[in-house]
């Protein structure tokens, strides 16, 4: 039988479902035929990976005017979009990268300056909804052009700061940009290409998220601490130039929103799931921000590290970062779950480690809390859109929104603690919340573990194949019909003595 006929019956899809247990779905072998494309959520998560992919098949949509544009003029608008990506991931994280610096500059706290990521991530939770529906009805090129040039007046003002509220003015104005930004960099990218080219395409922005924490934070806080603070975003500003003048010329232009993507829902849906998952994400986003915040003040009071030393431990966390997110993409379809547990774990060790106060336990606490992270961020936006009981739009948009509120009140926490305590006491709080978020989820039901364990694409070609069958039989059945009304009519004719 070939394989094109064999698309028509798919004869293992039944397995999971048929015998929901460990054995069954750890032995099941997904035949190639009934892969899904996966599609990408880019969103904008203070402090992690935006660009995330996802077990969801989602058509891709392409723009008239992308069919009219050169290979070539394709690809200069993709580096461009992945350039983008590696300049406000860069600026997003400078803040916390120099918070010493501009503390000693401004002549503030570092706590004052550590509210800024506060400030941050609040803006990117009140403006990326509005934003996108205020300028969904415009052309991408027009949108992204406005959009950057608005983040590089929030850098500029942030490079000529001389006070803590100009720089809060220009990081607030930038957050707003940077929502917007991720909102639309995934669809933009994708309608560039055809859309069996969404993987090759996608993974291209997320080399340029990826590049911000592998090279970009390093040389924000090489150049902020040797130089001056304000010298990183004068030369982000001076990317924001370039990238508003770039994607004028190389991003195709439209007239508007002529088509939207289409979205799935959740292929397990349940409400009672889902709000677990978003207490997890609150509880780690918190967690995670009460302590990176101030990371750096961390490292250099309490674990004794040379500030030469810094750049060249963020440097070794965004590889093992990117390494991680790579290594666990295998097994997010059938062990989302255990992923996020696995994520959680490390992070427990990780702030356990750094709780210590050693050289040597900040580098293993660095090592740790990266790929922890990295694991954890990519595990709960995949659990969290196969429970959604809403289309996986809206579900990511409140998953979005969870995290980034947790983004928001860990750096207020923090700053309490480091107040009434000292930085010393940030992993230990940090602990005790990703401790209480490891509960929540190991007290997920064995029978919805064995549920989610079935892959989406599997549930996706089971209802295909159904709907397949149902067509089928509806056909059989009008033809059924047809045909006795044809012996009827001959009949009819032959008692009428009517000539055939």
């Amino acid at each position: 039988m070939s394989d094109l006929s064999r698309t028509l019956e798919l004869p293992l899809v039944d397995a999971p479902l048929a015998e929901p247990d460990d054995a069954v779905t750890a032995s099941l072998v997904v035949p190639t035929y009934i892969e899904a494309e996966p599609t990408t959520a880019t969103i904008p998560i203070v402090g992690s990976a935006e660009a995330i992919v996802v077990d969801e098949a989602a058509p891709g949509v392409r723009s008239i005017e992308s069919l009219t544009i050169s290979a070539r003029r394709a690809r200069l608008a993709l580096f461009t979009l992945a350039f983008g990506a590696f300049a406000l991931g860069a600026n997003e994280g400078a803040v916390v990268a120099l918070s010493p610096v501009i503390a000693r500059g401004l002549g503030v706290s570092v706590a004052s300056v550590g509210l800024l990521v506060t400030a941050f991530a609040a803006t990117v939770v009140i403006a990326t909804l509005p934003l996108t529906l205020v300028t969904q009805r415009l052309g991408k090129r027009v949108t992204l052009t406005a959009t950057l040039a608005v983040w590089t007046a929030g850098v500029f003002t942030a490079a000529t700061a001389g006070s803590l509220a100009q720089l809060t003015a220009g990081r607030i104005v930038s957050a707003a940009a940077h929502a917007l930004f991720w909102a639309l960099v995934a669809p933009t990218a994708a309608s560039l290409f055809a859309p069996h080219l969404r993987g090759q395409t996608v993974t291209r922005i997320m080399v340029g998220a990826s590049a911000a924490g592998v090279v970009g934070t390093p040389l924000v806080t090489v150049t902020g601490t040797q130089i001056g603070w304000q010298l990183p975003f004068w030369a982000l500003a001076a990317m924001g130039l370039a990238l508003t003048a770039m994607i004028g010329i190389f991003l195709p232009g439209s007239k508007g929103a002529s088509a939207t993507t289409q979205h799935t829902t959740g292929d397990v849906p349940s409400g009672r799931a889902y709000g677990r998952v978003l207490v997890v994400a609150f509880l780690g986003s918190v967690a995670m921000s009460i302590t990176w915040t101030y990371i750096v003040a961390f490292y250099t009071r309490q674990s004794g590290v040379p500030t030469a030393a810094v750049p060249v431990m963020f440097a070794i966390g965004g590889v093992v970062g990117v390494a991680a997110t790579l290594a666990i993409g295998k097994v997010l379809s059938t062990r989302v779950v255990e992923t996020v547990a696995g994520g959680l774990a490390l992070l427990v060790v990780a702030w356990g480690v750094l709780a210590i106060g050693h050289q040597w336990t900040a580098v293993a606490g660095q090592v740790l809390l990266s790929g922890g992270w990295a694991i954890l961020v990519a595990g709960l936006l995949n659990w969290a859109l196969r429970h959604t009981p809403w289309r996986t739009d809206m579900g990511a948009a409140a998953y979005t929104v969870t995290m980034n509120l947790g983004g928001a009140a860990g750096p207020i926490a923090g700053s309490a603690i480091v107040a009434m305590w000292s930085t010393r006491s940030l992993p230990l709080v940090s602990l005790a919340l990703t401790a209480a978020a490891a509960v929540v989820v190991v007290r997920v039901d064995r029978a919805m573990l064995r549920r989610v364990r079935v892959p989406r694409r599997v549930r996706a070609a089971i209802a295909a194949r159904e709907h397949l069958k149902e067509q089928r039989r509806e056909w059989r059945r009008r033809m059924g019909r047809g045909v006795k009304a044809t012996r009827r009519e001959r009949q009819r004719r032959r008692e009428a003595g009517s000539p055939r």
